[in-house]
């Protein structure tokens, strides 16, 4: 079940995030909630490839962590620019 949640954004994002959302044609909830998603999956990404390149976990664990195949996981690595 969704519950709501209170942020306080500056102005000027939030005129972003409103006419990003008119280009879509969403109202601003739904293009907050696509852009909190977003964010988070990067995020998480992010964090377990940089626990991998720290030798924290296996790249395995990465990819899992990560939301991705062991595959896909190489691929971020690369992109990334990190040589095994």
């Amino acid at each position: 079940m969704e519950q709501p949640v209170g942020i306080r954004l500056p102005k000027d994002m939030l005129k972003r995030i409103t006419d990003l959302g008119k280009d879509q044609m969403e109202d601003r909830s739904t293009t907050i909630r696509k852009l909190v998603l977003v964010g988070y999956l990067q995020f998480i990404k992010e964090k377990a490839s940089q626990e991998y390149i720290e030798g924290r976990i296996t790249l395995s664990e990465a990819a899992k962590r990560g939301g991705l195949t062991i595959w896909e996981m190489e691929k971020y690595l690369i992109e990334k620019g990190f040589k095994s």
